[in-house]
């Protein structure tokens, strides 16, 4: 779990010394654990397949608590963040948006307790039901066996928490691919400045380039499928 471990252990003392032990006194880890119970309490099972789960939290916190770990805040909540992305994984549920986590401060809740709670947001993708291409004449993206229905004009695939599509592969930049549909309907692919380039049908692109019907793109270890709306019918 990263840095949440390692402050559980007390190996970085820089941090720790903000959370020294006391009876009832709120740990990074407890914020972890509350998160992905929320997360496994507010699941929706949309069929077989498909398991969906909120992707915006909120945890309150008494004041008390909330100073203590206003000095790190920004850190926090991006190792929160990736906590539910990866039990998310592990649980093979889905998001139809990006994930975030908040930290508020509310009176009402003790101090040394928490409370949180949780809703979905969709963002620039949707689950796609649809068996065949561009559903609702949107594009589709499929990573994995997994489709998602573009329904914004722009879609970030990438590993950061705030992507529209999230990818945990460590070859992944945190904003690593463009998506762009124009109002022609074409699909524009653009590299986000990414560590290890962007790769559409075996050729690393430099540039922005328009995405045919069942292009090939790669970026790290991911392989996706590009699905055009209206698109002839493959002969492969």
């Amino acid at each position: 779990m990263g840095i949440l471990d390692r402050i559980e252990r007390g190996l970085d003392r820089g941090v720790t010394s903000v959370f020294s032990p006391g009876r009832g006194q709120l740990k990074p880890l407890d914020l972890a654990q509350g998160l992905k119970r929320e997360c496994d309490d507010q699941i929706q099972v949309l069929d077989r397949a498909r398991t969906l789960a909120p992707n915006v939290y909120t945890v309150y916190l008494h004041s008390q608590d909330f100073e203590r770990f206003s000095s790190w805040q920004e850190t926090l909540i991006e190792e929160l963040q990736r906590v539910v992305m990866e039990h998310a994984e592990k649980q093979r549920y889905m998001f139809v948006g990006a994930v975030s986590v908040d930290l508020e401060q509310d009176d009402e809740v003790k101090p040394g307790r928490f409370e949180t709670e949780s809703r979905t947001e969709r963002g620039s993708v949707a689950p796609a039901t649809a068996a065949g291409s561009g559903a609702g004449g949107h594009p589709i993206i499929e990573i994995d066996g997994q489709q998602y229905l573009l329904t914004g004009p722009v879609t970030v695939i990438g590993r950061g928490g705030d992507s529209d599509i999230i990818l945990e592969d460590t070859g992944v930049s945190r904003h690593h691919l463009e998506l762009r549909t124009e109002e022609d309907g074409t699909l524009i692919g653009t590299d986000l400045g990414s560590t290890n380039g962007t790769f559409v049908d075996g050729e690393r692109i430099r540039t922005p380039v328009a995405l045919q019907d069942r292009s090939l793109v790669k970026i790290g270890r991911t392989r996706l499928t590009v699905k055009l709306p209206d698109a002839a019918p493959s002969t492969w």
